[in-house]
This record gives C-alpha cells, structure tokens and sequence, in this order.
C-alpha cells in the first residue's frame, strides 16, 4: 500500500504532504489547480525520465520520497533482498532527488540505486494508468502472465519452467561436454608434447628473474670488483681517505666541544659518520671478495634462460603462466577418459527431460486456449458497461515455427521456452467495424484508462502489482456510464489500493478517503495545496463539482444525498 507522499520544489509545490489510505484514494479540484503535478511527482520517483524543468523556480533541487507498507511475500521484497536492501516490517521508502544541473539521485531505504532500478521497483509496486507509459497491461510481455493468472494456471506455468530450465541445463552440459572431448581427441597428441616438454625443463615461479639478476652480476663481475675495491679505498685504505678526513674532523671538534659544551652533540654525528666510512669500507671489501667471476657459471645461466624464454614465448609471456598451463594441460587429459562414456548417458536424460517439457507445454497451451475464450468475453463485457458498447477483444495465442523446435503438433515443431509454446497478446477494437489491433497501439487517454479499469476488475488479484492510479479516467464519459465507472472503481478497490484523479462527483462519492487540491497565493507565489476533507467537506467538495463557484442549498442537497446514496449502495 501507498501510505505517504512527500513532495518538496516540485513545480507549484514547496512542501507536500499527502496520507493515502486502503481503498479508493479520490483527488479532485478544478482546472489547473495541480491535480496532474501529483501524477508528476509520483511518476518521477517511480522511475519516468526526470528534467530540471521540474525544480521549483529559485530553488536548487526537488526532492519526492514515497513510503510503501509491503505485504508479506510481495516480489519487490525479493528484488531489495538481492540488492541487499533491509525491508524490515515491509516498510519501503523510496525517494528521487532532482538537481538544477540535471542530474538525478535515486534511494531505497536510505541506499542509493540506479534509476533503473527505481524503475523496476516502481513497476512491480504501482500500475499508473494516464497519459504515460507507465502501465504493465500495455506491456505485451506481461500478457501470457494476466492470462495464466486469470486461468489459475500458475502451477502449469511453474511446471513448464522447470522442466525447461531442466531441458536446458542438461543441453548446455551435453554441448560443455562435447566440445571438449572434441578438442581432446583433436589435442591429446599435442598435450602430451607440451606436457613433457613442461616436465622435463621444471621451471619454477621467478625463476627467470633471479636468474637475470645473477647472469647481470657474472657478465660484469670484473668491472663491479673494480668498483667495490675502489670505493674501499676511497673510504678507508688512501692516504687522506674519507676516513681519515672525517677523524681529522672529529679530534678537532672533540676540541672545540671542550670550549663549546653545545657542539658535543654535532660532535658524536662527526664521530657516527667516520665509524659509518669504515664499516661501508668492510662491506664493499666483503663484496669484492664475493664476486666471482665465473665464465662457465655464465654459459649455463645463459643457456638455462634460454630454455625458460623459450616455454614463454610458447605458453603464456612468464613462468607462472607455463606452470598454470601445464596443470591445465593435465586436468584436460585427465577427464577425457571420463567425458566420452557420460556422453550418451547425457543425451539419454535430455530425450527424456524434452518429453516431460512437451507435455507440460501442451497442458497449458491446453489451459490457455480455454482461458483465452473466457478471458475475452470477461473484458467485453465489463468495457461494455462503462461506455464502450461496441469494443471488441481478444486475446491471441501465436506458436512460431521451428524445425528443430522441442514441441512437435500435428506433423509440425515449434519454438518452446520458460513461458510454453505460445506468445500472447492483447487486441482490441473500440469501432465498430474496425478489425482488432494490438492494444498497445489502439487507445491513448481517457479511453485507455477505461480500458485498464475494465481489465484490472476482471483481472483483480491476479497480478503482484497492488496500487492502482488513474488520471483523468473520466475523460467523455458522464451521466450513467460515470455512475458504472465509479462502482468499477469502488469494486476494485476492494482487491486494490486505488488512487484516481476524477472531474465528475458521480465517482468522487464513491471514495473512501477524498482529496481536494488546491491553488493559493502565497507571499505572491503559488503554491498547489492538497487537502483532505472530511464528510461535510466532501459534500462541498460535490457541490462546487456540479454546481460551480455558485453553490445552492439544493446542490447542497444533492451533493449530501449523492453520499448517502454511496453508503447504502
């Protein structure tokens, strides 16, 4: 349910509030008051395209936030969960912040998402039915789902997708399979070359880079003993080496600290440092000493890396890679004994999966026909009573033809999947000696608004989707029809939380809850106002409805006895 709208800079509006409530939600008020603002706001943070045009003059953003109370179950709950989104107590609050540079920032429960995922969410938790495409009856994917709920085959649906998620997997196993017994045949011969020429090399991880190092160190051994015995007699061995001069250094300043107590820190530095000059001293004379210079080391390090860049170049750029190939190398012989006797036993299990999937296909094409037949008259009828008497519909079922499809009938395959055999769509003609079309590309306006009613009454408690909104559902309709119409609505709000923008106080009666909007001026701006009213303002609200700005005590009257009526019918 939709418990609270809360919408802030959006258009004429600065700071919105509205409480909705179980049943049929009626909003009305005159021309240009904002009525269709609301419709806007709830579509933004429902996931329509958002503009800046939007923002409230002067301000710098608007923001629209909606809170949902979800029952136990709903499909959106999944979708939260997977997005790892808390719906504790099936609480949701969704909000949609539009900034003046364009950008748009979306939030479920206080974590941020991608508008299309506020997308999907608003589409699994309201149908909103007006001027935009935001309506799953004008989805034609959705259709064989209203048609298997109508029919209540949703166990036959639920077993045609497992048998074909069955069929499937064990398809996908056999080609995995089959292709690689196919490239082990065609590789055995050049594995067990690669293998043993893996083998017999035995590299190791790093092996080339410590190897190198060391070739680097053998090709210039002369010239680095050169180096270190020089550096060792800069530092300690010369005459006037670095130190002696470092020593001559100390014992003066030794000197100097004895008339200066303040250098006898700098002092012990001087002193650090000669000592630092000898030991760098026995270090590069160690390292002369280390240094072996060693030709024939050199020839088989040399001949070692080439062997190593060799397996390279042929098996990955580095040695990790080589090593890593030749255990997949391994593993790949390893199963080829195994693969070719799972083969058949493979496709024994899949002729025998395809079979049970053809069967429970044909059972609900079965089941759906029927339905088909029930369903169109159901919503000629109830069209038909809300002003539409020569409207046409059916419901076609297509099955597309495919020679190596699962499903054979008579002499003939077709294509097959998760849904069944069939695709299924919504036609419609509203004309009389008009042929019927795709519902999709028929009605526009109030009429398709009529013609979501008449299908969401028929269709009640068939679909996940439990919030109804209709804009301008009234649009050329009046008199009785209006009266039909607003049964309808009534009648369905009692499956549905239902929200429906209305001119006509023949269906503003009938609401349980009832809104009216208004236009102020307020510190000369305007603002768009909603307000709801209670029962002697409703008759008020019907009144000005039927009568205008000029209200008698008749309209008066009549607007009380328009909602006794209500509440007897």
């Amino acid at each position: 349910m939709l418990c609270r709208l809360h919408v802030i800079n959006y258009a004429l509006i600065d700071d919105l509030k509205v409480e909705f409530g179980k049943g049929l939600n009626i909003i009305t008020g005159e021309t240009g008051a904002g009525k269709s603002i609301l419709i806007g706001a709830l579509g933004l943070v429902l996931g329509m395209r958002a503009s800046p045009d939007v923002i409230r003059t002067g301000e710098k953003k608007c923001t629209v936030e909606v809170i949902f109370q979800l029952y136990a179950n709903h499909p959106v709950l999944a979708l939260l969960g997977a997005m790892g989104i808390d719906a504790d107590g099936g609480e949701l609050i969704v909000r949609r912040d539009v900034l003046a540079e364009g950008r748009s920032r979306c939030y479920a429960n206080g974590l941020a998402i991608p508008v299309r995922v506020l997308r999907d969410l608003g589409r699994t938790l309201v149908d909103l039915h007006g001027q935009h495409d935001h309506q799953s009856l004008l989805n034609t994917d959705l259709h064989l789902d209203f048609l298997d709920g109508f029919g209540g085959l949703q166990f036959a649906r639920a077993q045609v997708k497992k048998m074909y998620e069955q069929v499937v997997a064990l398809q996908n196993r056999l080609i995995e399979k089959t292709a690689v017994a196919q490239r082990q045949r065609e590789r055995r011969e050049l594995l067990e070359f690669q293998i043993a020429e893996i083998r017999s090399a035995k590299p190791e991880p790093d092996e080339d880079a410590r190897l190198e190092r060391e070739q680097s160190v053998l090709s210039h051994a002369e010239r680095l003993i050169e180096i270190a015995v020089q550096i060792e007699h800069v530092l300690y061995e010369d005459d006037q080496s670095v130190a002696d001069q470092l020593g001559e250094g100390a014992h003066l300043l030794d000197e100097a600290a004895q008339m200066d107590a303040s250098l006898e820190p700098i002092a012990e530095e001087l002193n650090g440092l000669r000592y630092g000059a000898e030991e760098l001293a026995r270090a590069f004379g160690d390292y002369a000493n280390r240094v072996e210079h060693n030709p024939e080391r050199l020839m088989e390090v040399a001949d070692r890396l080439e062997t190593l860049n060799a397996l390279k170049k042929k098996y990955g750029g580095d040695l990790s890679r080589v090593i890593a190939y030749r255990k997949k190398a391994e593993e790949e012989l390893a199963l080829s004994d195994e693969l070719e006797a799972s083969l058949e036993d493979i496709q024994v299990k899949i002729d025998d999966a395809r079979r049970a999937f053809a069967a429970c296909c044909k059972k609900l094409s079965s089941g759906r026909h029927k339905a088909a037949g029930k369903l169109s008259k159901a919503i000629i009828r109830a069209l038909r009573e809300l002003g539409m008497p020569d409207v046409q519909f059916d419901v076609q079922l297509e099955r597309r033809a495919d020679p190596q499809g699962v499903i054979a009938c008579d002499g003939q395959r077709f294509e097959a999947g998760p849904r069944g055999i069939e695709r299924g769509e919504f036609f419609i003609s509203t004309n009389p000696g008009e042929a019927v079309r795709p519902l999709v590309k028929v009605a526009s306006g109030g009429e398709i608004s009529r013609i979501m009613l008449a299908m969401k009454t028929v269709l009640a408690r068939t679909d996940s989707v439990q919030v109804l909104i209709f804009d301008e559902i009234d649009i050329g309709i009046s008199g009785r029809i209006a009266e039909v119409v607003g049964k309808k609505l009534r009648d369905l709000s009692a499956a549905y939380q239902t929200i429906s923008i209305t001119h006509l106080p023949q269906i503003a009666k009938m609401a349980d809850l009832h809104f009216a909007v208004r236009k102020e001026v307020v510190e000369q701006r305007t603002v768009t106002r909603v307000v709801p009213l209670d029962e002697e303002a409703r008759a008020g609200e019907l009144a000005l409805m039927m009568g205008g700005e000029e209200i008698s005590d008749l309209t008066m009257q009549h607007a009380r006895e328009m909602l006794r009526e209500r509440d007897l019918s």
